[in-house]
């Protein structure tokens, strides 16, 4: 039966008993879909004005000022599948500010995500209601201004149909996206974002712990460093200007303003060099001091700029800790998206990694998987030699640089094995000979005759990429090892750009597979790790992950049991995709955020 958009079938509670009546035949059904209305986003100051809980035909609109741990059962209830659309908000709002949170979820939006990765992002529940049901929802939010109800209590019969409709059309909407995933075979991909969801949720309300006088500190070593390098900068370009920039106080040292693109062409003009621009990757390819400093430079004022003082207003007024947003599907390949801030911009060697700390009393237990995605590459390709590598404990990137140069273990140096190490990653995102040749500082011709060596060496690995990138073209999209898929936009052939934008697709059917099924490893073990904490009762929270590493706070009595727990749930989840490759994780305790 349709939904009446006008006169949606609802009913509103306002009374405790009506609430306690309405909870017990709410219990016996076997698919609820639920939302809530709040007056903020923030679920630590949020209030809850209105929880919406529904069935196929009927939507029950309870007031957020009534108690509501009758309907705790019924969300915690694993036999009752729960809606939602964008759950991850409303179960931070309930468990901040009500203590309960909700089990069994499916996502309307993370579905849509699933269903069209690759193609649209549009998995708004305006967007998806108008693709599934041809419904035009009322989504302006503003025009509602659930802040002032927030501050008067005043629920119009407005609001209480928007709050109901918000619930009613997620059951045909869950019909027809259920059908659509059983019929792409993405059943298991979706169960495990769907258990993932409580996962990140509880993450993001724990936040992890910023030490601000260090941060201060670094911030502050950090221009010390970028103004030195300008001074040196200056300092080499100055015997070729006659006359030096000046300020209101007369002569300066400076002699050109290292953020003008136009200045700093012509400054490399000067050095006898022509830059057909001053991008990162064409400085780089430069063999001269000034480019190097140019590059440091940059790194420093970019580090400055996204580590400054901005970082430390984002810690939280009332927890005093920092709760970034991860997005479970951030990426096309799967992989996580954060922001807000974005801890995936900290280098891994950076000092602010230092100035993540864990409460009084508690540790930091991080860990990463060893060469997760060349053991994936390894998997796929089923490369005889990578294979018995990592069987044996060899360490791969030495091993290439054997093989490219030719030269015994003992001889190969640093230099040897950085080229190694970027051929070996660089391949797997569909990288060419001349882009990773200017990585490690060789020309496109000697980097070609590596390419043939490591080719030469590897022949599994050859043989698989190729086919990948061909697969995606031929099938229009790629899979990981869960079954995830990654669609891809099929070019005209009649596009003046066909053939770059074809082989932009085989660069990303190569690298699809092997970054989102590291993805989905990485998912299964947080998983994994969240249902063990419970089980056995520890103190311990998951705070952040990056890509293939998970940091976790433990109480320090906890600790032991903790690194158990993690390296036995992170070796789980990766044997869960890797049967021919063993799966290596290195753990470590300390009092701040290691890699």
């Amino acid at each position: 039966m349709p939904i009446d958009i006008k006169n949606p079938n609802f009913e509103y509670i306002e009374t405790q008993e009506e609430l306690n009546k309405t909870a017990a035949v709410l219990s016996r059904e076997a698919v609820l879909a639920v939302d809530l209305e709040a007056d903020a986003l923030d679920p630590y100051t949020l209030k809850v004005l209105l929880l919406q809980i529904g069935t196929e035909d009927k939507a029950y609109v309870f007031n957020g000022k009534l108690d509501l741990t009758p309907l705790k059962e019924i969300l915690l209830d694993e036999r009752i599948l729960k809606l939602l659309q964008n759950g991850k908000f409303d179960y931070e709002a309930l468990k901040a500010s009500k203590g309960f949170s909700i089990n069994n979820i499916y996502d309307t939006m993370l579905a849509e995500r699933i269903l069209t990765t690759g193609l649209i992002r549009e998995n708004s529940l305006g967007a998806i209601a108008k693709k599934y049901l041809n419904i035009t929802l009322d989504k302006d939010y503003e025009n509602y201004n659930w802040q002032e109800v927030g501050l008067t209590g005043r629920i119009t019969q407005k609001h209480l149909k928007y709050a109901a409709l918000d619930v009613l059309v997620l059951f045909p909407i869950f019909k027809k996206q259920f059908e659509e995933i059983k019929k792409q075979k993405l059943i298991e991909v979706s169960k495990l974002e769907f258990r993932l969801l409580p996962v990140v949720a509880e993450m993001e309300l724990r936040g992890t712990r910023i030490d601000v006088k260090k941060w201060h500190q670094n911030i502050e070593a950090l221009k010390a460093r970028r103004d030195e390098i300008v001074v040196q900068i200056q300092r080499e370009l100055k015997p070729y200007y006659k006359i030096q920039q000046v300020d209101l106080f007369g002569s300066s040292d400076k002699v050109l303003n290292l953020n003008s693109p136009i200045q700093i062409v012509e400054a490399f003009r000067k050095l006898g060099i022509d830059l057909p621009s001053t991008g990162e990757a064409v400085l780089r390819k430069v063999n001269h001091p000034v480019a190097q400093l140019m590059l440091q430079y940059r790194e420093a004022e970019k580090l400055i700029t996204a580590f400054g003082e901005n970082f430390l207003e984002k810690i939280h007024k009332k927890t005093k800790r920092i709760h970034p947003d991860f997005m479970q599907i951030g990426a096309d390949t799967g992989r996580f998206a954060c922001s807000n801030p974005n801890l995936q911009q900290i280098p891994q060697d950076s000092s602010f990694r230092g100035c993540f700390i864990p409460a009084e009393g508690y540790k930091l237990v991080v860990a990463d998987y060893s060469q997760i995605e060349l053991r994936i590459m390894a998997e796929l390709s089923g490369d005889k030699v990578f294979l018995g590598a990592f069987d044996k404990g060899e360490d791969l990137h030495m091993k290439t640089a054997v093989n490219m140069y030719n030269v015994k273990e003992e001889q190969v140096d640093k230099k040897m094995r950085t080229a190694a190490k970027t051929i070996n990653f660089g391949l797997m995102y569909g990288r060419g000979a001349a882009s990773i040749g200017a990585q490690i500082g060789v020309g496109p011709d000697e980097a070609r005759v590596l390419l043939d060596k490591y080719f030469k060496a590897y022949e599994g690995v050859k043989a698989w990429l190729d086919k990948a990138g061909k697969q995606a073209v031929k099938d229009g999209y790629s899979q990981t090892l869960s079954g995830r898929k990654r669609w891809y936009i099929m070019p005209d052939k009649g596009d003046p750009n066909y053939e770059r934008l074809l082989a932009n697709i085989e660069r990303q059917g190569k690298n699809t597979p092997i970054q989102g099924s590291s993805a989905d490893i990485t998912k299964y073990a947080l998983i994994n790790i969240y249902d063990r904490i419970k089980k056995e009762g520890l103190d311990a929270y998951i705070t952040h992950t990056v890509h293939d590493e998970i940091v976790t706070e433990a109480k320090e009595s906890d600790v032991a049991a903790m690194t158990k727990v993690i390296s036995e749930e992170m070796v789980n989840a990766g044997r869960q995709l890797l049967k021919k490759v063993k799966v290596e994780v290195d753990v470590k305790a300390s009092d701040f955020w290691e890699h």
